[in-house]
């Protein structure tokens, strides 16, 4: 069973999540500053010094990771991206960009953002390293944020996608050519470093170092995966592009409120076959008539019911020139099958996710070929 990510704060309008595997990243980094880097580097301290001086740096090294996702996120919000939440996880964090960049340039500013802030914490922790030169836990917690932060930002330019760096390699390539075809580069290169990590994991599990092999092998696996699924996510993108809802949605006549749920049953239903009807609201507003709503009702309660009795307020909808990727993107938001097609004030149709599907079906049929 998936647990939700436990929501913190938010910030720009960025919702935070804490996913339930940080917790596993936080004490293994907490268990490895205490009981291996501080007391190695900065001998004399109690047992419990360490821990606590461990679970301080290993927040701060997540606030560091935050703020990159942030970086990344304000500079796609800035170009009218939308940014749906930040994930901090096991392997670090992840912004939830909903949208392709629209252009090259956009792509390579959004993915630069990132290293480009870890790089200037790294530098700020240097500075203070200079600026406090003693040697104490204190100093080993700055010493400790500047080489992780110049680490994940050098980490992060390695050109594999979807790391920032294979997207840097995606934005000059798409540059070049196609969305498409810098993406299946970036992401073979991403494949490629994975497959690096994996065996470097292998060796360093035959060499001893286990939990370095561990940790090598699980975010190999991780990246191939990310790598995988971001190419597939980026086609689907593509393909649904092209398309636009006003060819692919089901026209139909919207609901009047003095109509009763028989009237539906009889009348509409038969031929539509919709899950959800669009119904217009004696206050001129649209809302929505649901399926499993009319379940619950006995029948022979259906001719004195009217249909706004049971209609509930319109969650989402699509214009008819809007993208099939759009519509697809919205309905899984809502985790809909259908949704209303309105342009201005006039309901035109709905839109089901099957059409979506069965294009894609008929795509992938005709790349196989």
């Amino acid at each position: 069973m998936n647990m939700k990510p436990i929501p913190l704060f938010k910030i720009f309008g960025i919702q935070i999540n804490l996913d339930f595997s940080w917790f596993v990243i936080f004490f293994l980094v907490t268990f490895t500053l205490a009981e291996g880097f501080f007391p190695h580097f900065y001998p004399g301290y109690s047992f419990i010094v360490y821990w606590i001086v461990g679970a301080v740096s290993s927040i701060l090294l997540f606030v560091s990771v935050l703020l990159h996702e942030l970086s990344h996120s304000i500079t796609a919000l800035h170009f009218n991206i939308p940014v749906k939440n930040i994930n901090l996880f096991i392997f670090g964090g992840v912004a939830m960009i909903e949208e392709e960049a629209p252009n090259p340039r956009v792509e390579f500013l959004v993915a630069v953002a990132g290293p480009l802030c870890s790089f200037t914490i790294g530098l700020f922790f240097l500075v203070l390293v200079y600026l406090y030169p003693v040697d104490d836990l204190l100093n080993g917690i700055i010493n400790y944020l500047m080489y992780v932060n110049f680490a994940l930002g050098l980490f992060n330019l390695v050109p594999a996608f979807p790391l920032d760096g294979g997207r840097i390699l995606r934005a000059i390539i798409w540059s070049k050519k196609d969305i498409l075809t810098a993406t299946k580069i970036s992401s073979f290169t991403g494949t490629v470093f994975a497959y690096f990590l994996i065996f470097a994991g292998i060796w360093s599990l035959i060499k001893g170092n286990f939990l370095n092999g561990i940790w090598y092998g699980l975010i190999g696996l991780f990246l191939k995966q990310a790598s995988k699924i971001s190419y597939e996510q980026t086609k689907l993108t593509v393909i649904l592009s092209k398309y636009r809802v006003e060819n692919f949605m089901q026209t139909l006549k919207p609901l009047l409120p003095d109509e009763t749920v028989l009237d539906f049953m009889n009348f509409y239903f038969p031929f539509y076959r919709s899950s959800i009807y669009p119904v217009i609201g004696k206050d001129g507003q649209v809302y929505v008539l649901y399926i499993e709503d009319i379940k619950k009702i006995p029948q022979e309660k259906w001719a004195v019911t009217y249909v706004m009795d049971i209609a509930k307020p319109l969650v989402a909808f699509v214009s008819p020139y809007d993208s099939l990727y759009k519509a697809i993107k919205i309905m899984n938001r809502y985790n809909l099958n259908e949704i209303p097609v309105i342009y201005g004030n006039t309901i035109l149709g709905i839109i089901r996710k099957s059409a979506v599907e069965l294009l894609l079906e008929k795509f992938m049929e005709e790349e196989k070929k």
